[in-house]
């Protein structure tokens, strides 16, 4: 039951306190929304959040999937993936997915094989296959985050999520998900993303609300 806060280099040094001193587990580095991107300089960020005991996702998403376009994007993973607990990469992203998969499982770190859809949660066919595909480039971590339009859709996502064998990010984005942000851990989600400023996905919690809901629920 671990507490994620997605964070760009904006303040970064004032949030990773922040986010440390609050009761945050991990941080996401998002290189996406990053302005410094050289991948040697988000290397000391990685850095910089272990020297305050704090884990790493390193994400750098794509523009397919709710990022932006980063033009370093394969050297980012090469420099620094193998120095951060988790790397998150896109199913889609299959061309660089390979390459990526071989340098986190070579370090030993966690691969999060994630998929989004920001306009609706899928049927349920298409859902297993998302785990099914994911699993097979080799996910740790398969993560699945889509939009709810309804409390049906939340519900199915966290019931097909159940199913799955191994570990899973199960994220209903939107009002209708918000319950997905803490209720996903009796779901065997491992992850929730919590925000310290403003949210950078629809439906996200704030760290504070996050951290006092895992307490009371937990």
């Amino acid at each position: 039951m671990l507490i994620a806060v997605p964070l760009s280099d904006k303040d970064l040094e004032k949030n990773l306190r922040l986010c440390k001193e609050k009761g945050a587990d991990l941080v996401e580095l998002r290189v996406d929304l990053f302005e410094n991107r050289d991948s040697h300089f988000v290397l000391r960020c990685v850095d910089m959040a272990h020297q305050l005991g704090l884990m790493t996702i390193l994400t750098v998403r794509s523009e397919k999937e709710g990022g932006s376009l980063v033009e370093n994007r394969a050297e980012v993973f090469r420099v620094c993936s193998p120095h951060s607990d988790y790397t998150d990469i896109e199913l889609s992203s299959q061309s660089l997915l390979p390459e990526v998969k071989e340098i986190v499982k070579g370090s030993g770190k966690k691969l999060i094989v994630s998929y989004h859809h920001f306009e609706l949660t899928p049927p349920n066919w298409i859902l297993k296959e998302v785990f099914r595909e994911a699993k097979r480039w080799g996910a740790d971590v398969v993560k699945v985050a889509v939009k709810a339009n309804s409390y049906e859709d939340t519900a199915r996502l966290l019931c097909l999520g159940k199913e799955q064998e191994g570990e899973k990010i199960l994220v209903a984005m939107g009002e209708y998900g918000k319950a997905s942000r803490v209720a996903g851990f009796v779901f065997g989600s491992v992850i929730t993303y919590a925000y310290v400023g403003s949210a950078v996905a629809p439906g996200q919690l704030s760290l504070e609300e996050a951290l006092a809901l895992r307490k009371l629920l937990f």
